[in-house]
Order: C-alpha cells, then structure tokens, then sequence
C-alpha cells in the first residue's frame, strides 16, 4: 500500500528548538502531523527506542553535543532502521557530503542532506523518495 504524507511518522533529531519548532511547522505545512521531535542525539535514540510505530523518515541534525549525527547514523545502522534519512546542517557542504557518505556506510536509506534554513522544498523533495 502506497503511503502518503498524511501516513508518513517523522523523527526530528535536533538539539536546537527553534529549528525542532520551524521543521516541523514545514512538515504540517506538506500534510504530516505524525511528527515525534527529541532534542539531540540521546533522546532520539530514545524516543526511536521506545516508539511503537518506528518513524518513515528520521530528520537529523548532524551538530549535537550529546551524539552527533554520524554517531546518531551509526546507531540508526545497530537498529536497522529502514525508513529514510535526511540530514540537515548549517556547517557548510563539506560536513553534509561527509554525513551522507556515513549515512550510506551505516546501510541507512538516505534520502539527502538539506542546509539549514531548511526550505519545504527541499524537504518535500527529500520525502517524495519515500512515498514513491
């Protein structure tokens, strides 16, 4: 059964509330309400954890202080997790080519990175790749 974005469960990972509240603002924007945020790396884990329905798409942020993103792609790989993956930086494109490339190795289905301000074109761009 082809989902939509009514359908999708999203997982934001960030440790900054301001872009937590501005992504997700965007994703109800595109349609998707079943949207569950953790700030930073630790509670992501956390919440993925503890998540009866586990997430269609994991938005990531790759600067954390608790677990970064490359650490966050690693543990999303011990869990084979199987939803898509966006990451999402402000650090320049050198930091999200190196993200993807880890995101790929840790066998994750990476959907793309998006550079902070993060736009709902980008991120409608991105999630298209999972509705098909």
């Amino acid at each position: 059964m082809r989902k939509n974005y009514a359908d999708l469960n999203v997982l934001i990972v960030d440790d900054d509330e301001f872009q937590v509240e501005f992504v997700s603002d965007l994703l109800r924007e595109l349609g998707i309400s079943n949207i569950t945020t953790a700030d930073g790396g630790k509670k992501g884990l956390a919440a993925f954890d503890r998540a009866l329905v586990k997430p269609d798409v994991l938005l990531c942020d790759i600067q954390m202080p608790d677990i970064d993103g490359f650490e966050f792609m690693n543990a999303m790989g011990e869990r084979k997790f199987t939803g898509g993956v966006i990451l999402m930086s402000g650090q320049g494109s050198r930091v999200l080519h190196s993200a993807s490339l880890v995101a790929q190795l840790s066998r994750q289905n990476f959907l793309g990175n998006i550079a902070k301000p993060v736009s709902k074109e980008d991120l409608k761009e991105k999630i298209q790749q999972v509705l098909g």
